[in-house]
């Protein structure tokens, strides 16, 4: 019955950011941390839609007379040169919502390339390729945090990489989640198309190079370094796992997952993922605390929140009956409600007392 409730997510996701964002912008003038805001001022914002509205309009139009001279150029190949201009547009006038539209082209761009690379291989080889490039962005992140101007692409970086690898996790430590990786390990590997092979090994080697950097230079906590190497080698893994079944198939369709069982390996796997997923939230939580960013403690703990209410609704809903199933719920979300504001407005509060202590100090 809820087993749409991780469809959710995304749009969950998007209306809360989307929130969070207008809360920063609203009171400009109370907000220490403009950085954290989508437009510094109402001209700002003006001025950022009109630079993205030029961008959609060149991609269109690019596309028009493509479309009038034969379709010499594919889709795909238009789609790469607007996600350059509009990178080039981005960086010369500091525009994060041309940069947010450029950075999420390139993805969708890479993953329509690799679906024509490689179109006998593994489905799960091009989701490592989109993890190994929201690395890439969230690397970049701690790369723009060395001047203040480039910050907010700092802020757009972090969280483009953070939510989409979030997203994944959270959706595969789900069943639905798990029948949809046993068809993507379904195939070849990508060493059977030699332009996956180069694609995911210059994404290797610009993932490895800009990790050892930043670590060398103190930019990347050493839980950050230990995350990537742990996201790099799970998605890998599954890159290369082979055919196998995640459910106990007896005469059951495996897309009806909420009356099939999990196998060994589907039990396994849920239980990494969701081991994986819990102790990415919560090192979301102490990332903000040590680097002394608030909006990161709120952001881990919105996740955190969320993941405990769909595994309760996801576990639980089969094996008790309805209404213990709904006063059992009650009294659950309050009291990890409750812990939850309480841990959250702790570690904030104590982040504003080193900061007053260091404020003092100075």
């Amino acid at each position: 019955m809820f087993g749409f409730l991780p469809l959710l997510f995304w749009p969950i996701v998007i209306l809360a950011l989307f929130y969070f964002l207008r809360r920063r912008t609203k009171n400009p003038s109370q907000n220490k941390d403009q950085y954290l805001q989508l437009a510094l001022s109402r001209e700002d914002a003006v001025s950022q839609w009109f630079f993205l509205l030029s961008v959609l309009f060149f991609g269109v139009t690019f596309l028009a007379f493509n479309r009038d001279f034969g379709d010499p150029y594919s889709w795909q190949t238009i789609l790469l040169v607007t996600c350059i201009v509009g990178f080039v547009i981005a960086y010369y006038f500091k525009t994060v919502s041309v940069l947010i539209f450029s950075l999420i082209s390139f993805m969708a761009w890479w993953i329509a390339q690799a679906v024509l690379w490689g179109k006998e291989i593994k489905t799960a080889s091009i989701l490592l390729g989109a993890i190994l490039i929201a690395l890439l962005f969230y690397t970049l992140a701690r790369v723009h945090e060395n001047t203040l101007k480039s910050k907010r692409f700092s802020i757009v970086y972090l969280l483009l990489g953070m939510m989409f690898i979030t997203g994944i996790l959270f959706i595969f430590s789900t069943k639905p989640g798990l029948s949809v990786l046993e068809n993507m390990i379904e195939g070849d590997t990508f060493f059977t198309s030699m332009e996956m092979a180069l694609s995911l090994f210059l994404f290797f080697i610009a993932l490895f190079g800009t990790t050892i950097y930043l670590a060398s230079k103190k930019a990347l906590h050493i839980g950050e370094v230990i995350a990537v190497l742990v996201f790099t080698s799970l998605f890998s893994i599954t890159a290369f796992l082979p055919e196998q079944s995640m459910f106990i198939k007896k005469g059951i369709d495996p897309a009806y997952y909420s009356t099939n069982q999990l196998s060994v390996s589907g039990v396994l796997w849920a239980i990494i993922f969701n081991v994986v997923l819990f102790f990415e939230l919560l090192g979301i939580i102490f990332l903000g605390y040590i680097r002394r960013e608030e909006w990161l403690v709120n952001i881990g703990t919105f996740f955190l929140f969320l993941l405990i209410i769909v595994k309760y609704f996801d576990w639980f809903f089969t094996f008790l009956d309805k209404s213990i199933f709904f006063i059992g719920a009650g009294i659950l979300l309050f009291a990890v409600g409750w812990f939850m504001e309480k841990g959250r407005r702790y570690v904030i509060s104590e982040m504003h007392s080193e900061q007053k202590q260091g404020t003092n100090q100075a």
